[in-house]
């Protein structure tokens, strides 16, 4: 429901008077107050009030359900009895997680029952699933990668695509042939995802092409993250477009700090396991908990208006908001604070009051925006319509269900 509808005009005298319905939202956890007062202004003072209202809203509204990290586990275990499947499955109601199921170095020669039953299981639970495939940097006939794609969304519900070895050199040819997959899987269905697996920083072109809509930009041992850069330009996009992996790391402590440094580093997507090659990834780290549990606190410790999600409201986030003003259908990367795909100054306000704090996952539990009390929400609305309209209106519109 939008947050101003017109419900009625009349004409009165020289005066158009319009009725307005102003929906307050005050969100707490998963729950939605809402609150409707109904004034007749006139034309002339509404463009104000609908300002007013705007600073309304920026009080009374939490941002929208937003994830700064999701977990991305290369799921390369059979889902057996007792397997990581079920560990996974327990904590996605908690953190989202994406995992990559990978039944025989791609889809397998037929569908596998136990691989059905753990793929639904794990969605029902609020997961997503994504198919693996090989691409063998370009060099993999196209007709073979498109018969897998094919094969997971015959056999799978799944919700996109895992392209690994992943080219990230620039030649035409190269882009070309990841285009040919990409256009493949949103010809199947628009909305399943494609991740790329270059497994180290990459070209802008393969994202401008398109080739994914996830990268996978960096795959080493634990000891080489703090070193990592990534390419300048993912900063300009948002973090959710980036993916991180970290095998060999035998720290949960340490594993903790990786995952606020990857915030700083433009990146949404990560995964740290203490899992060592030859296969890093065949089953979940010894501290896969407290992993979902450190993934979970930086999430609920948001800043709304932290648009790339770095863990500081700053200046770069104002940046990021007066580049999208006026955008509608944003997300929060583009600087809508509040969660109501539009880029306002309801948004703007969010970054004043939180300048300069800092979200800490030890402090998850704390409110970016202080919750007003009913009364003081009533008494800021009283005077908002005092302040535009000289009457009360003498009749209110019909309201309809």
């Amino acid at each position: 429901m939008p947050w101003f509808e017109r419900r009625a005009e009349r004409e009165h005298g020289k005066i158009a008077e319009v009725t307005w319905e102003f929906t307050l939202r005050s969100r707490l956890s998963r729950t939605i107050d809402s609150r409707n007062i109904c004034a007749t202004l006139t034309s002339a003072s509404a463009s104000t009030v609908r300002w007013l209202v705007l600073l309304l809203l920026a009080i009374s509204s939490r941002s929208s359900a937003h994830a700064a990290l999701d977990i991305v586990v290369p799921a390369y275990f059979y889902p057996s009895a007792g397997s990581p499947w079920n560990a996974m499955t327990a904590a996605a109601d908690d953190v989202p997680i994406t995992a990559i199921m990978n039944p025989g170095n791609g889809p397998g020669n037929n569908v596998d029952g136990n691989y059905v039953a753990a793929v639904n299981a794990f969605r029902a639970a609020g997961g997503r699933v994504i198919g693996y495939v090989y691409s063998s940097y370009g060099s993999r006939p196209l007709a073979q990668v498109t018969a897998d794609i094919d094969k997971y969304s015959t056999w799978y519900g799944i919700d996109g695509i895992f392209v690994d070895e992943m080219s990230n050199t620039g030649p035409a040819q190269k882009l070309d042939y990841y285009r040919n997959i990409y256009n493949h899987v949103k010809s199947i269905d628009p909305v399943w995802e494609v991740m790329g697996n270059p497994g180290t920083n990459t070209l802008e072109q393969y994202l401008l092409w398109p080739t994914a809509d996830r990268f996978m930009v960096h795959e080493n041992v634990g000891s080489s993250y703090p070193s990592y850069a990534p390419s300048a330009w993912n900063a300009n996009y948002d973090s959710q477009q980036f993916v991180h992996l970290v095998h060999t790391e035998s720290s949960a402590t340490t594993m903790e700090e990786y995952l606020r440094l990857a915030l700083t580093r433009s990146t949404g997507g990560i995964y740290i396991t203490n899992d060592v090659m030859n296969n890093p990834w065949d089953t979940l780290p010894s501290y896969w908990q407290a992993e979902v549990d450190a993934v979970a606190a930086i999430n609920a410790a948001l800043l709304p208006a932290d648009f790339n999600d770095n863990g500081t409201v700053d200046a770069s986030d104002l940046n990021r908001w007066r580049t999208g003003f006026g955008a509608t259908g944003a997300t929060k990367f583009q600087g809508d604070a509040n969660g109501d795909g539009v880029v306002d100054g309801a948004d703007f306000l969010q970054w004043q009051q939180q300048s300069g704090q800092t979200s800490l996952p030890a402090a998850a539990s704390a409110s970016a925006v202080p919750e007003p009390t009913t009364a003081a929400l009533a008494a800021l609305t009283a005077l908002a319509v005092a302040a535009f309209t000289s009457r009360l209106p003498t009749r209110r519109t019909r309201r309809h269900a």
